[in-house]
């Protein structure tokens, strides 16, 4: 796992280190097999970004708008990708894939709502996830 992280973020090393632990905590429980690439920015534009977050096919990598978003909020869109990406591994990718609904989607937002519950009650401190914005003005 190689995680980058926008210092236009200003993202304090707590919540670095609570990101790094949520990536590796989906990566086990999802399971992610294969090396991947998650890259929190705060410029949607030069990483192809069009909503929140972009998974890119068949590359393993996640790209993930963190602008003014709470942390949990982050992580939850870490998540969804997260799921394509196994979604990507066990060859569930396939056909017509709709942007709103449909299997996949409904996957991915059910899959990172539970994950994001799953890691706050998995040890102490990782209630963390649920505080505060992630860029200051």
């Amino acid at each position: 796992m190689k995680l980058y992280i926008d210092k236009n973020l200003y993202l304090d090393s707590n919540k670095v280190n609570l990101i790094g632990e949520f990536c590796a905590f989906c990566a086990d429980q999802l399971p992610i097999t294969g090396n991947f690439e998650i890259y929190i920015t705060s410029d949607r534009k030069s990483h192809g970004i069009t909503t929140t977050a972009a998974y890119e096919v068949k590359n393993n990598v996640c790209r993930v708008y963190g602008k003014n978003r709470a942390l949990v909020d982050i992580c939850r869109s870490i998540a969804h990708e997260m799921t394509h990406m196994m979604q990507d591994e066990t060859g569930l990718l396939t056909g017509h894939i709709q942007d709103a609904g449909g299997f996949h989607e409904d996957q991915a937002n059910a899959k990172a709502g539970e994950l994001i519950k799953r890691f706050a009650k998995s040890k102490e401190g990782r209630r963390a996830i649920y505080e505060g914005r992630s860029y200051r003005a």
